[in-house]
């Protein structure tokens, strides 16, 4: 069984935990044939971007300078990413044919 103490400890930095967390949000973008759905998303560090691959073949999705890329995406299957600030910008991948998005990095809202 728990001490009193223990509990109190969990509890308190349980909450600490998922108050940090509930700021971040997941995105999804949707691979399409002939595009990526939305096309463009307004993201922050520590959001999740899930791709969902509705494209009926293997996908990838790569940044457009070279920075990162998924693993191959089998049809409609998913992956999800933990955006980093080097992610920001262009991405694309090859459907029917070549698809482009693009990831923006916001700043975080100010808080009082």
């Amino acid at each position: 069984m728990f001490k009193p103490a223990y509990l109190v400890f969990l509890v308190f930095f349980g909450s600490v935990s998922l108050t940090a967390d509930a700021s971040a949000e997941e995105h999804i973008v949707i691979i399409l044939e002939s595009a990526y759905f939305p096309e463009r998303i307004d993201v922050q560090v520590g959001d999740t971007v899930r791709f969902v691959n509705e494209s009926g073949r293997a996908h990838a999705v790569s940044s457009s300078e070279g920075l990162w890329t998924t693993d191959i995406i089998a049809a409609r299957a998913e992956t999800t990413v933990n955006f980093a600030p080097e992610m920001a910008g262009r991405f694309h991948g090859w459907a029917d044919r070549l698809i482009e998005g693009r990831l923006d990095l916001t700043r975080a809202p100010l808080t009082n």
